[in-house]
C-alpha cells in the first residue's frame, strides 16, 4: 500500500475533475492493452497479472470479468494491485516527477463499473526494421531473424479478432499504436481502415521509430487524426546509430520534422521519447534542449533490460559516476532548459534517490525480474494524452 506520506505527495499534484472517486490507479477503470500473444492487461507494464487473453475470451467478458475488477478493487484502496511492481519501483522512494501511472489520470472516471474502455492499446506485431540495442526479438522481428536466428513470430490476431474491436472503436478517447514498428505493422492498417470506413475521427497516438513515411502513411495520417511520438535516443548521429541499428539519422530527423508539421497542421501533438541508458545519458539534456526548441514534450522510458544497459540497474559504482555526471550539469540546464526542465530534473532526483543508502526499498522489495526480457522491455513512454491536457490546462 502507498504510504500516507506518498500519497499525499503524489495525489497533491493529480487532476482528480471527472472522477466520481478517488483511485492510486485509473488503468483498470480506463484501459485495455492488447499484446503481441493474446494477452490483454490494463498497461504496457502489468505483464504478470493479465486480465484475460483475447484468443479465448471476448472483449465484452475481459472488461467486465473478475481479474480486472481485483486490480480496481486493490486500487481503489490505494494497494498495488497483483503485477504493479513497476509503479511501486517509480514511487518507492517518493518521487513522483515523471510517473508512468500519470498517464491514466487525465481520462473521466464516472463510476466505478465503466461500461466501455476510454483507451486501447495495441502491441500486437513485432514487425520492426530496426534492431535496437535495448531490445529483442520479441519486439523487433528485425532481431528475430538475424540477431536471434529464429523464425517469424505467428499472426495471432485473425480477421475475425480485429473486426471485434470494430464496436469498442467510437467509444475510444484514444487509441495507441506500439511496435515493433507501427507504419509496418499489417494488423494496425487493418484497423485503421475500419476507422476510415465508419468515418471514425478517433484520436490515435503512435510511437513510431520515425523511419517510415510514404506515401501509404500520408493517405492514413490524411484521414485519421494521430498524434505522433518519435523514439530518438540522442541527438548525434554517433550515438543515435549506435543504439538504433539500420536507423540513417538525417532520414529519422527529415521524418520527424514532417510528422511534427503534420501534428500542426492536424492540431494532435508531437512529443519525443528518450531510452535513458549508460551509453546516451551525457545526451539527456541536450535531448531536453532540442525537445524545447521544437515546442515538444520529452518522455522518458526506462531500460531494465539487459540490464548491463539501463541506468537503474547499472552497477553502484557505475550508477554514482551517471550521477556525478548529471550533477556537473545543472547549472547548465537548471537556466537552460524551459517545457523539459522539469522532466531532466525529474530522473536527475530519482537517480539520487536511488543512490542514497547501499539498499533502497525498491532494491528492497521491487520484484521485477531484470533477466525476463517480457516484462523488462514493456513500453514505458507515458503521459501521451496527460500531455495534451497539460497544455490545455
Amino acid at each position: 500500500m502507498m504510504d500516507k506520506v506518498n500519497r499525499k505527495a503524489y495525489d497533491a499534484r493529480r487532476p482528480f475533475k471527472g472522477k466520481a472517486f478517488r483511485s492510486l490507479c485509473y488503468a483498470p477503470y480506463t484501459s485495455l492493452y492488447f499484446d503481441m500473444s493474446g494477452d490483454v492487461r490494463v498497461c504496457c507494464h502489468n505483464i504478470k497479472y493479465p486480465v484475460g487473453n483475447i484468443l479465448t475470451t471476448s472483449i465484452d467478458e475481459i472488461w467486465s470479468g473478475a481479474r480486472i475488477k481485483i486490480l480496481r478493487e486493490s486500487l481503489k484502496k490505494y494497494e498495488y494491485g497483483p503485477g504493479c511492481d513497476f509503479c511501486y519501483f517509480q514511487t518507492a522512494e517518493g518521487i513522483v516527477d515523471n510517473l508512468a501511472i500519470d498517464r491514466f489520470d487525465y481520462f473521466d472516471v464516472p463510476n466505478e463499473a465503466p461500461e466501455w474502455p476510454q483507451q486501447i492499446e495495441f502491441s500486437v506485431s513485432n514487425s520492426c526494421n530496426l534492431e535496437c540495442v535495448m531490445c529483442s526479438g520479441r519486439f523487433s522481428s528485425a532481431i528475430r531473424a538475424h540477431r536471434e536466428k529464429l523464425p517469424a513470430m505467428p499472426r495471432l490476431y485473425s480477421d475475425e479478432i480485429l473486426e471485434s474491436f470494430r464496436k469498442y472503436l467510437p467509444h475510444l478517447s484514444q487509441a495507441k499504436f506500439l511496435g515493433g514498428e507501427p507504419f509496418l505493422v499489417n494488423e494496425y492498417l487493418r484497423i485503421w481502415d475500419m476507422m476510415i470506413e465508419d468515418d471514425l475521427h478517433i484520436p490515435c497516438h503512435v510511437t513510431t521509430n520515425g523511419t517510415q513515411y510514404n506515401q501509404r502513411i500520408e493517405r492514413i495520417l490524411e484521414q485519421v487524426p494521430m498524434a505522433i511520438a518519435v523514439s530518438l535516443d540522442g541527438v548525434t548521429r554517433e550515438t543515435v546509430e549506435s543504439i538504433r541499428v539500420n536507423a540513417n539519422f538525417d532520414e529519422v530527423m527529415r521524418n520527424a520534422k514532417r510528422f511534427r508539421a503534420y501534428t500542426g497542421f492536424m492540431h494532435t501533438y508531437f512529443t519525443l521519447t528518450f531510452c535513458l541508458m549508460k551509453q546516451n545519458w551525457h545526451e539527456f539534456g541536450d535531448y531536453c534542449l532540442m525537445a524545447d526548441a521544437w515546442d515538444c514534450p520529452v518522455y522518458v522510458n526506462t531500460v531494465l533490460y539487459p540490464p548491463e544497459l539501463g541506468v537503474y540497474t547499472a552497477s553502484p559504482e557505475d550508477l554514482r559516476k551517471i550521477l556525478a555526471g548529471l550533477e556537473a550539469q545543472v547549472p547548465k540546464y537548471e537556466s537552460a532548459l524551459r517545457q523539459n526542465k522539469a522532466i531532466w530534473f525529474g530522473e536527475l532526483n530519482r537517480i539520487r534517490a536511488k543512490c542514497r543508502g547501499e539498499k533502497s526499498r525498491e532494491e528492497a522489495r521491487l520484484s521485477i525480474d531484470y533477466t525476463n526480457e517480457d516484462e523488462a522491455l514493456a513500453p514505458v513512454e507515458f503521459g501521451s494524452l496527460g500531455a495534451l491536457a497539460r497544455a490545455e490546462e
